[in-house]
């Protein structure tokens, strides 16, 4: 009851520390970068991109167009000027909106391709330029760091009078430089500066004279936005933005009115402008920032914004999952169904937040189905130690009663060997008997203790002879023990480690008959015969009670030899000598009458071990 309360104990603070570890990656965000892997897989899926959005890229085909007329900045300009008045050639056919992702920060060697575009741009009334923020950090009231506007480009002064313009500022995530979220504004001045999709957005709607009260609200209330893509990039053909040259406006047979009330975004869709960055829908290759402006721009317009669960519900949720897993775990004990029921949860929960998600909701995904998984390892690895520690306890134990060898045999397979049940197999056997026992437990009949303690040290003595020499104690009865070698488990020389372990237990009672006989005034010894032969090994016994051992005429012959030692006296059989005596002195005591056995056998006493 005790052990089984410490066990509990020792769960309970176990369950307590892995909840708060938990707690703690949670709080710290440790997972932050797999989070945002989980959350692309699961949320970012290519859907059709709208219709009226359109990406005219400078690409490798237009700079080798313009190759002849200098870098790209020596004649963007005038181009950019002259495209913005093809696409505007008929005044009620002309696109809804222009969007130039180049910055016009100041003027340029040319006067007169400036003066170009901000004509082209005044008399279109429809472009939208983009402006950039620098940033830089601070350090606040509270001592951390905050981040803060240090730097504002705008296009030059006659451009940004006739035409709006807003941040073009990419927002890359610090755990792995994606873009998952774009700039809606920007505190500025004690005002703010909206970004070049927003810019877009108004002038779109502006066009089509309609106003999205959603989107507005959401603008007004949001900096940021997490971005639902539309399309992969670098791929303009079904769902994704279709896709031009922007070399081709200056075709011969281009149709200055094919982008009539839509949007046009003229933008870097070449590597060597350095305008690409990784994104959901794909971490080897990049989409150009004129595309990822594309997808905010539809976003805005279809009002498709997502919501993050505030942070207190995610914990929450993280606290309920942990909660129902430890209450799970303390009923359930089998890990397959256990694996079973937190699949089910885990899986069940990523579809919830899948559910969610269509409904504009943001739920972190990783960090429940994490708790599961470490509280179901805990729990697999809390078994097997248990189980471990049980199988060691319930082994030390049972030690104390059966062989040990035989012991780890039984543990490991469950049973004995059922193969090796009614073996016949040569063995050699020990049996040793205390002699003068009847009389000293006569002498201590009033002191059973101490006679079991005596007892106790002989019968260690034994034990230990016969385990350092590679045999198995079969059983004691009593005060005398029966030893087996080459019975449970094979053993090379098992005559001779027999012999050993026999003059082992007379030396070693030397020492402690003195021990004995000095606190206790007691005097007593060995007698042990040794016999090798063949004989049956295995289960023996009904099925409720098993006895692995070893019977027959050899187990007999050896019962016999050591009911005829004398104290201190080691009786060996002729089959014994006849292997040994080489390696022993032994002399020949001559031919003995033996219980229940109508021949005599000659016996043989050991007098020394020679190897």
């Amino acid at each position: 009851m005790v052990i089984d309360f410490i066990n509990k104990r020792k769960k309970l603070i176990g369950d307590i520390l892995i909840s708060a570890v938990l707690i703690l990656v949670f709080v710290l965000n440790l997972l932050e970068y797999f989070e945002f892997k989980l959350q692309d897989f699961a949320y970012q899926k290519p859907t059709m991109s709208a219709p009226f959005i359109h990406v005219l890229g400078l690409d490798g085909d237009t700079l080798l167009a313009f190759e002849d007329e200098g870098r790209f900045y020596d004649w963007s300009r005038q181009k950019i000027a002259d495209a913005i008045n093809i696409l505007n050639t008929y005044e009620n056919e002309k696109p809804a909106v222009i969007g130039i992702d180049i910055l016009y920060a100041g003027e340029s060697g040319d006067p007169e391709a400036d003066a170009a575009l901000v004509k082209a741009a005044a008399n279109g009334g429809n472009v939208v330029f983009v402006s950039l923020v620098h940033y830089g950090e601070e350090l606040s009231g509270d001592l951390s760091i905050r981040k803060i506007v240090k730097d504002y480009e705008t296009p030059y002064s006659a451009l940004s009078k006739v035409a709006p313009y807003g941040l073009s500022n990419g927002n890359l995530d610090s755990s792995d430089g994606v873009v998952r979220e774009a700039i809606l504004k920007q505190p500025f001045n004690g005002g703010f500066l909206y970004s070049f999709p927003v810019e877009i957005y108004k002038k779109y709607m502006e066009h089509i004279g309609e106003e999205s009260v959603q989107t507005d609200d959401f603008i007004t209330k949001k900096n940021s936005a997490y971005i639902t893509y539309y399309g992969k990039p670098g791929e303009y053909a079904g769902s994704e933005y279709k896709h031009k040259s922007f070399v081709n406006i200056f075709d011969d047979d281009f149709p200055p009115d094919f982008y009539a009330d839509e949007i046009v975004l003229i933008g870097a869709c070449s590597a060597g402008f350095n305008d690409a960055y990784f994104t959901p829908m794909s971490q080897d290759t990049q989409m150009f920032g004129v595309e990822i402006h594309a997808n905010v721009v539809q976003m805005l317009i279809e009002s498709n914004f997502k919501n993050y669960v505030p942070w207190k519900i995610n914990f929450i949720v993280l606290l309920l999952f942990i909660l129902l897993a430890a209450v799970i775990i303390q009923f359930i004990k089998d890990i397959r169904i256990l694996l079973g029921i937190f699949a089910g949860l885990g899986v069940g929960y990523y579809f919830f937040a899948l559910y969610i998600f269509e409904k504009s909701y943001i739920t972190t995904l990783l960090y429940p189905l994490f708790s599961l998984v470490i509280i179901y390892i805990y729990q697999v690895v809390y078994g097997y130690i248990l189980e471990a520690l049980e199988k060691r306890k319930l082994k030390s134990a049972f030690k104390k009663y059966v062989d040990p060898k035989l012991v780890d045999k039984l543990i490991e397979n469950g049973e004995a060997n059922s193969n090796e049940v009614g073996v016949k197999k040569n063995i050699a056997v020990v049996f040793v008997d205390v002699r003068g026992f009847t009389p000293m437990t006569e002498a201590l009949k009033d002191q059973p203790e101490i006679v079991v303690k005596i007892l106790n040290e002989y019968l260690e003595l034994t034990s230990s002879a016969v385990f350092n020499n590679d045999g198995s104690v079969d059983k004691f009865m009593g005060d005398a023990t029966m030893a087996l070698f080459n019975g449970f488990f094979q053993t090379d020389d098992y005559v001779f480690k027999a012999v050993k372990a026999a003059w082992d237990m007379v030396q070693g009672a030397v020492k402690v008959n003195a021990s004995i006989k000095e606190k206790y005034n007691v005097d007593v010894g060995f007698g042990i015969g040794v016999h090798c032969g063949d004989a049956i090994v295995g289960n023996l016994g009904p099925s409720f009670r098993k006895d692995y051992t070893a019977i027959g005429d050899t187990v007999n012959t050896t019962s016999r030899l050591e009911n005829n030692a004398k104290r201190s006296e080691i009786l060996i059989s002729k089959n014994v000598y006849d292997i040994l005596k080489n390696r022993i002195e032994a002399v020949s005591i001559g031919a003995i009458p033996l219980k229940g056995k109508s021949i005599e056998l000659e016996v043989f006493s050991i007098k020394n071990i020679l190897i």
